[in-house]
């Protein structure tokens, strides 16, 4: 009995043996089958997500693309239209440079012919700027920006780079009036570079001309004569450019003046030696 139940002992011993070596090698054999699976199914659901999910995050991604590159659009607008300002406020800047510059040039064109006017008999006291104009039927005259301040007095000779402008009247410290030689108030002794006639001229009364006064020894002009300052009175110096003649009758003659009054902008108060 002892041995049989040892001999059937043994034998259960082998078939649980048995039994657990062959669940053993199934298991080894399902891992090495998973292990092989699992590697295939992976890259099946990576080549998956790439055709599949990549398109979903496109379309997904699209508005928020989209979003961007129109904030992008208009952050490039904001630049753009705050340099187009710079730039704008460069040009203005530039353009009063530029208006600068040419009213720099214009005076200094101006002030040469000024100086060109001049002759060595002539001492001029200051070059000034036209402030005021005054043209109507009773007085036509200037103020100018120079007074006292600058040695300007009354009863100094005004010209410009064409001629004879007129004579001051009032000066106060820092301004100064002038009567032009077109105001029938004024007188200038003129004389001819023809044939040396002498005589005084007063303004037409429409400004536009120069009427004779008095002509010496009754010695008229011809018509084209130019017309100088004659130096017999003590105000205006000698030579100075004054008018053309164009017109001449028996016991006048007309003159027209060679300084535009209606477009002076500096003018010169001169000494004579």
């Amino acid at each position: 009995m002892f041995i049989r139940s040892r001999i059937r002992s043994i034998t259960n011993k082998k078939i649980f043996s048995n039994f657990i070596l062959s669940i053993l090698f199934i298991l080894t054999f399902l891992l090495i089958l998973f292990n092989k699976t699992d590697h295939y199914l992976v890259n099946k659901i990576k080549h998956i997500s790439i055709d599949v999910v990549t398109p979903i995050t496109k379309f997904v991604s699209a508005p928020i693309t989209v979003t961007a590159n129109i904030g992008a659009q208009l952050n490039n607008l904001r630049f753009l239209r705050a340099e187009n300002n710079k730039l704008k406020e460069e040009i203005i800047r530039l353009k009063k440079w530029q208006t600068l510059a040419i009213k720099n040039t214009r005076e200094n064109k101006v002030f040469k012919k000024l100086l060109n006017s001049t002759s060595n008999n002539i001492e001029i006291v200051k070059t000034a700027s036209v402030l005021t104009h005054s043209s109507n039927i009773y007085a036509r005259s200037i103020t100018i920006n120079a007074g006292t301040n600058f040695g300007v007095t009354s009863d100094m000779a005004v010209i410009n780079n064409k001629g004879l402008v007129g004579k001051t009247v009032i000066s106060s410290s820092k301004n100064s009036k002038i009567i032009l030689i077109n105001d029938q108030n004024s007188s200038v002794p003129v004389k001819s570079l023809s044939d040396r006639s002498y005589a005084i001229v007063k303004g037409s009364l429409d400004g536009k001309y120069l009427i004779s006064a008095f002509i010496k020894n009754d010695a008229m002009p011809k018509i084209g004569d130019l017309l100088v300052t004659s130096g017999s009175a003590k105000i205006f110096p000698r030579d100075i450019l004054v008018a053309k003649v164009i017109m001449v009758n028996q016991d006048h003659f007309i003159a027209l003046p060679y300084v535009d009054f209606d477009n002076l902008d500096y003018v010169q108060i001169i000494n004579s030696h």
